[in-house]
């Protein structure tokens, strides 16, 4: 199981090149790009021209550094579809990375929440139909993820969209905060028609606050979780979104808190593989 963390930890503006060294340096080996990031930053290629040059040679400056991308976070929801949505899959294409996550839509077009499971399943299946193409095409597994709205709280209703789209490229991400929002037990995977692919660690005190802290710093039981993951099975990696914490500290006070983040991660792992 490998540990990964999301290059959000960093500041919207801050160079995704300069993320990856310093991450490496704090002993991580695989990224997730946070590509909401980089398409919202005006300093950064990845809306230009020479987006494919820089997903090169940020593939490359991993190799370097020991680093690889084996995760990415896509800009935008399966509504989006457009150049942001699409150049997102392409970009971990480039840069290798498996996975690329990409949310639900979990409201109708007027902003009212879907509450009702089955058409949440309807409007997603057919949603993700041209964005599931071009991943096919570029060899990239899209995830999708429980989140914070309607229907789309529910693990239960990601896997079974899963289960209706039915591709060897398309699958999900249990997000472990988001579930302790709405105080959701990560139990509720033992009821999950499949395994997710991935998952987004991070921590919160359950009080409707999406805080993304560090796992041990809120009150999700991980002990239970890990053991949850053991029951069902799953195989894949440790993907932590525990960035909220760096990016709220100075710049200098950045590196102690993420090899503070994958030293708990690391004896989190451990727990789970001596089980």
């Amino acid at each position: 199981m490998n540990i990964v963390t999301t290059t959000s930890v960093f500041p919207l503006n801050y160079p995704c090149e300069n993320a990856l060294i310093r991450l490496a340096g704090c002993g991580f080996k695989h990224l997730d790009l946070a590509m909401d990031y980089c398409a919202d930053n005006p300093d950064c290629p990845f809306s230009t021209d020479s987006w494919k040059s820089w997903a090169n040679a940020l593939r490359e400056l991993g190799e370097k550094n020991g680093v690889k991308y084996t995760h990415s976070h896509a800009w935008g929801d399966a509504r989006s579809r457009n150049l942001k949505t699409f150049r997102s899959i392409e970009v971990a294409s480039v840069l290798g990375a498996q996975f690329c996550v990409i949310h639900p839509i979990h409201s109708h077009e007027d902003g009212t929440f879907i509450y009702d499971d089955e058409e949440f399943i309807k409007v997603n299946a057919e949603a993700i139909k041209p964005l599931l193409e071009r991943a096919e095409d570029l060899g990239v597994t899209i995830l999708s993820e429980n989140l914070l709205w309607g229907s789309s709280i529910k693990a239960t209703a990601i896997s079974a969209l899963v289960k209706e789209v039915n591709s060897p490229a398309f699958g999900w991400c249990y997000d472990t905060g988001h579930a302790n929002v709405h105080h959701i037990s990560c139990r509720e995977l033992l009821k999950c028609e499949s395994v997710p692919l991935s998952l987004h660690i991070q921590d919160n005190h359950g009080t409707y606050a999406d805080e993304h802290l560090m796992p041990g710093d809120g009150d999700i039981d991980w002990k239970e979780f890990l053991d949850v993951l053991k029951t069902i099975g799953y195989k894949g990696e440790m993907v932590l979104e525990a960035h909220h914490q760096s990016l709220d500290a100075k710049d200098e006070d950045r590196e102690d808190i993420l090899k503070e983040i994958y030293r708990r991660a690391d004896k989190m792992r451990n727990y789970f593989l001596n089980k």
